[in-house]
Parts: C-alpha cells; structure tokens; sequence
C-alpha cells in the first residue's frame, strides 16, 4: 500500500554540500567491499570524508557507492558490510561517544540484512533510529514520531528473503517534510513532479526491488535549496553517463543510492548547482532540444569554451537509441570534414620541422610522392601540383570516397592511391585555376606526411599535434571495418566505410570537449598558448585569390576559423564564434532540414552568447 507522510518540521540538510565547483570531491561506484576499503583509506588519508553511502548487490555481489568530499567538519566515522547485530553494536557505541548518523543504507545480501552507515559529532536536536522495520513498522514508526515533533531525516529501503524492509532516522526539528513509499517507478516521478512544483525538493530517495518491481522510498523538504536534479532508476552505464553529462554543466554530486534490480544495479542521485543559473541553462537547453525536435535529431552533444577555458558541456538523447543508452559529453562520435584541420595542423608541423615547403610538389620527379606513386602518362598536369593547392582546395582534383576502395576493410592507401591514379576523371581542371573542395586532396595529404614523417598518419598527428594539445584517446581515427568502438556513439544510417582510408579528409572520431580544446591550440590566440608559431598560425588561415574564405584546412571568416562535417548519420561543427568562445558540436543522425548545416550553429551560437555569465573555472 502506498503510503503519503506529511508534517511541518524543521529542515536540515545532512549531506556535505560542495558551494562551488572548486570544492573537491571524489564519486566512486561499483565498488567491491575491498576496493571500497582502499579508496576509503587512500582519500581519507589526504582530507576527504565521506559525504554520502550506499550498499548494494548486482548479481548477488557485493557492492558500494560513494561520494566523498574534501571539507572540514567535526569528527566522524564510517562503517560498512555490518550485519544487524554488528550495526547495533556499533549504532550504541557510536551514541555513547556523542556520535550522531548522518547517512544510513541498509541492503540485502544473500539472505541476510547488511548496513553502512556514517557518523559525525555534529551538534543537533535529539534524534532516532531504526532498522530493520517492516512496511507497516515504519508506518508507524513515521507516525508516532511525528507526533511527538521528529523530522524524517533519511530512509533505506531494501529486501531480504522476497520482504521489504526500511532503516530511517529521524531528529527533533521543525519545518515542512513529504515522505512515500513502496512507489513504483511511474508514481514516484509523478510524485517527484507534484512536489517539486509545490516548492519541496528532494532530499533522499532509495530503491528496492520486490518481486520484478522496482520500488522507492523518499522524502521532500520544503526549504531554500540550489538548483537540484534528480534521476532514478538508471542502469550502471546511464548512472556514469548522466555522472559525466552533469559535472560538465556545473553539479556536484550530493546523494547517491543504489539497488538490487533484476540482477543487476540500479542508481537514484541527487546534484546540486551553485555555479549556474537555471535560466542559462534553459536558454541553451530550448534552442538544442528546439532544434532536436524540429530536425529529427537521436543524439546532440556540444562543448563551450571561453577564453580558451572549458566553461560548459551537455549532451541530450541517445548514443544508441536500440539499447536505450543516453548521450555523454564523453561519448565519441565522427567529426568527418572537421578532419581536414587536423591534416592540415600535422602539414603545419611539417613546415616547422622544415621537412616540407607549401610551394613543394607532390607528384613527379623531384617531388613528394613521385618516387612511390609515378604520374600516368595522360596525367601530366598532375606535376604541378603543390602542398598549398592540395591544402586550400585549388588542385584541380576532384573529390573521392564513394569508390569501392574506401569501403572496403582490407584496402589500403596504396590500394586506393593506385586507383586515383588510374582514375580518367581525377583532374577537373588544371591545377591552380579555380576553387573546389576536394576530399581526394587531404586524402593525399596524409600520405604526404606519412611519406615525409616515416609513421602511421594517425601516429604522427597524436604525437605531434593531439599530445602537445593535450587531447586523449578520446580523439582517434575510426576503424577500417566502420564499426563503433567501446564509447562511441552510434549513428543513423549507420555507414561502415574504411573510417582509415578516410582519416586525412573525414576519418577522425572525437568528443566536442576534445575538439575545442584542439581548436583552442590552433587558434592564434592566447591562452591557451598555441601549439604552432604565431607565423605558422598566419599560413593556416591564409586564403589565396582562388580560395578566398579557405585558408588551410579551415573556413576563414574575419578573424575565426570554423569547419563543419557531414556524411551518413553524422554532423559536425567547430567554430570560432566571436566574443572569446569557441563552440564544437556533433549529432548522430542526419537533420531533416538543415543542408548547409548553418541552423545547428547558428541556434546553439545565439543561445551560448546570450548566457549572463559562465563560470570562472577550467573543466579541461
């Protein structure tokens, strides 16, 4: 039977809120009780305390979750895997010695009930607990101490041998509580919904699974809080997603609860903002999910910085919408023709090195490549081919990927450079008379520097580019197979050309946070200090009369540089857009009215530049 508890009491908040996002915290899951115990010790040595506790099972397994904050605070202490008897024991040495609890999960373990739970010697009203009480004894439990004016402080939900169970405490306040139980999924949220529009905010929620039925228990309070969310019933993946989505928008972790759910785990958190207003937040949230709706987008993932420091990030719907898993701004995803910048950044250090020039040639005797791939006889003009001609689209070659080479997994770069060559159509025009853009170009492009470098083209631009712009693994070129690897989004349609064959015109994967943070180091501007010289810079964004709004690898419009992508379920953008911020953003499926791409800029753009202040810290 569900249950509706309702009293005026006082508020206090037991959890450690972090104020900023300065504070240091630490969020672990899917811990063992031995890892638990390690972390516990290593982060307790250097300052922290835990802040928030949960015990659970996945498939019979012991597990915990945690959050621990680095403040000061009064004494405390913390106890895991304890039976009821050893909770007891411990629960009435803990009083004696002025101990107080201020997070309690109780859970089930085999056939048998085990808590965790945290003390501190903080100062309070008197105060109660109990465990093990069954549905109808914490019925009464609630009402009788409510009656006699004690405020609901937390409550654990958890099942043992097919029955649930409730551990809570309580203390001597006053102020305005709702408390329920025993909700189904549907009916807490339209009970999270009812009393949140009320003015309550969540508190503390914990779940339980009786039968095939995840259940939950929580509590409202009725008090001043910062900007909330709350999220339930999510799979282990989503929890770290939906973790990872959040801290990039400005929230903390301040509650965590976890559960045994058809042999699995399943997480209820709670984050607080206190860095962001909530009509920032919307201004940026109506144009993406605006522009979602409207175009027919699965996934949408964005990053923003300002000044060259990572000021904000989100992601929205799904990285695969068959098996249900949400977006991540960790989620990798294609950037396509947002890759020819990053070719052309490797040629930049190339010039560096002064192992190539831009008025070098590329084919014939003498040249780059002519040693490895000779100049067919009815192909003359391709001799005249430069460095800068491949690099500003003025070559004369026509642009390529739809051949069968660059489909194929077991082709390779000399494969389908042998093919171009034999090719009756490759040149358009003679080199240097008009402007077209051309994949085939920054498709020779990698091998010039491979040609030039000795290594793998992918080795080379994560050696000399990626690592000295300190961008991970996130960032890699895709597989030659065209299939996803592990934390990479899935697309519609999804294409399966050789994603290495494609790497120096569209082949590289990569979050937005990794894309503005290599923009931010080919940008010309300080900070960051770039990873090329201010007179490199100048090369990459010149133009030429036959290519006036392309310098190298980058549309140029004024001062900023930018480049989108497109092809098969993947759309990209990376931008410069004035006032100091740079924008990088990727979907996963094509828009349904959106050619050029200009609306999934333009809108996020607006949105991003008429927000009243972004945070002063660095996520990079």
């Amino acid at each position: 039977m569900k249950q509706l508890f309702k009293k005026e009491i006082l508020v206090i908040i037991l959890l450690f809120i972090t104020g900023t996002m300065s504070s240091q915290f630490v969020a672990r899951h899917a811990m063992t009780p031995a890892q638990y115990q390690t972390e516990f010790n290593n982060l307790s040595a250097k300052g922290y305390r835990v802040t928030s506790l949960s015990g659970y099972t996945s498939n019979g397994k012991e597990l915990y979750a945690a959050i621990w904050n680095k403040v000061t605070g009064p004494a405390w202490a913390a106890r895991h895997g304890m039976s009821s008897t050893e909770y007891q024991k411990d629960f009435n040495d803990k009083v004696s010695k002025g101990y107080r609890l201020v997070c309690l999960s109780g859970y089930g373990v085999g056939n048998q009930a085990k808590f965790a739970a945290v003390w501190d010697k903080s100062s309070g009203g008197t105060w109660k607990a109990k465990h093990n009480m069954t549905a109808a004894d914490y019925q009464k439990a609630f009402n009788d101490n409510s009656k006699a004016g004690y405020q609901l402080q937390q409550v654990s939900g958890y099942v043992v041998n097919g029955t649930e169970y409730f551990a809570a405490f309580w203390e001597k306040k006053s102020g305005s509580i709702i408390a329920r139980h025993n909700l189904n999924s549907a009916d807490y949220q339209k009970a999270f919904n009812d009393f949140t529009s009320k003015g309550y905010h969540l508190k503390c929620v914990s779940g339980y699974q009786k039968g095939r039925t995840d259940l939950y228990a929580a509590i409202w309070e009725k008090s001043t809080y910062p900007l909330a969310m709350a999220k339930h019933g999510l799979s282990r993946k989503n929890y770290q997603h939906t973790f990872d989505n959040l801290y990039y928008q400005g929230y903390v972790p301040v509650f965590v609860n976890a559960f045994a759910s058809s042999g699995a785990d399943n997480y209820n958190a709670i984050w607080t903002n206190k860095v962001m207003k909530s009509a920032d937040i919307n201004k940026m949230d109506n144009a993406v999910e605006n522009y979602m709706s409207t175009q027919g987008v699965n996934g949408y993932s964005f990053a923003v910085t300002k000044n060259g420091r990572l000021v904000f990030a989100k992601s929205y719907g799904y990285a695969d919408k068959a098996t249900n898993e949400i977006m991540s701004p960790n989620h990798s995803m294609r950037i396509m023709s947002v890759s020819k910048s990053v070719t052309a950044a490797g040629i930049m250090k190339l010039l560096e090195q002064n192992k190539i020039s831009m008025n070098q040639k590329v084919f014939g005797p003498n040249s780059i490549l002519g040693s490895k791939y000779a100049t067919p006889s009815d192909k003359k003009k391709l001799n005249d081919i430069t460095i800068s001609q491949l690099l500003h689209h003025t070559s004369g070659l026509r642009s390529c990927n739809g051949e069968a080479e660059f489909w194929n997994k077991d082709k390779t770069y000399d494969d389908t450079m042998k093919m171009l060559l034999k090719s009756s159509d490759l040149l358009k025009f003679d080199p240097n008379t008009k402007y077209s853009y051309s994949n085939t170009g920054y498709f020779i492009l990698a091998l010039v520097i491979q040609q030039i470098s000795g290594q793998s083209y992918e080795n080379f631009i994560r050696t000399n580019v990626l690592n000295p712009a300190g961008v991970g693994s996130g960032m890699y070129v895709g597989l030659a197979n065209g299939s996803v690897k592990s934390n990479e989004a899935h697309y519609t349609p999804a294409t399966k050309q050789n994603m290495q064959l494609w790497a120096g015109f569209g082949g590289w994967v990569a979050r937005p946070i990794d894309l503005v943070k290599y923009l931010g180091k080919v940008d010309g501007s300080t900070p960051p200090t770039d990873i090329i010289k201010a007179s490199t810079h100048a090369i990459l964004t010149q133009n030429t009369p036959l290519s006036p709004n392309y310098g190298c690898g980058w549309t140029i419009s004024g001062d900023k540089q930018r480049h989108n992508g497109a092809h098969g379920g993947s759309r990209s953008w990376l931008a410069e857009i004035g006032d100091g911020y740079s924008i990088a953003i990727i979907i996963n499926n094509a828009p349904s009215n959106d050619d050029n791409l200009s609306k999934l800029l333009n809108d996020i753009s607006t949105a991003v530049k008429s927000v009243s202040a972004f945070p002063s810290y660095d996520l990079f």
